[in-house]
């Protein structure tokens, strides 16, 4: 069976340290170890599962901010002598 892609791609570097972040996160607050293959499973099932929706939020609100900002941009605009 394949893989699905996912949405998000992300380099190595991030992945490990992101795999890092999580393992930290599950000693300090759950008091037990996880080791690298775990971090990196439970990164997967996040990014495939969960990550789509705050990678739409992201692209929602950039475009309310790019939507305001043109809007202001007819502000500036100077009107025109017939």
């Amino acid at each position: 069976m394949r893989k699905k892609e996912s949405i998000i791609q992300l380099t190595k570097e991030q992945k490990n340290d992101t795999s890092e972040k999580i393992k930290q996160y599950i000693e300090e607050n759950f008091d037990c170890q996880i080791g690298n293959l775990q971090a990196e499973i439970f990164l997967e099932f996040i990014t495939e599962n969960i990550g789509a929706q705050y990678y739409n939020k992201a692209i929602s609100d950039a475009m309310a901010y790019v939507m305001e900002k043109a809007d202001d941009m007819y502000i500036l605009m100077k009107e025109e002598k017939k």
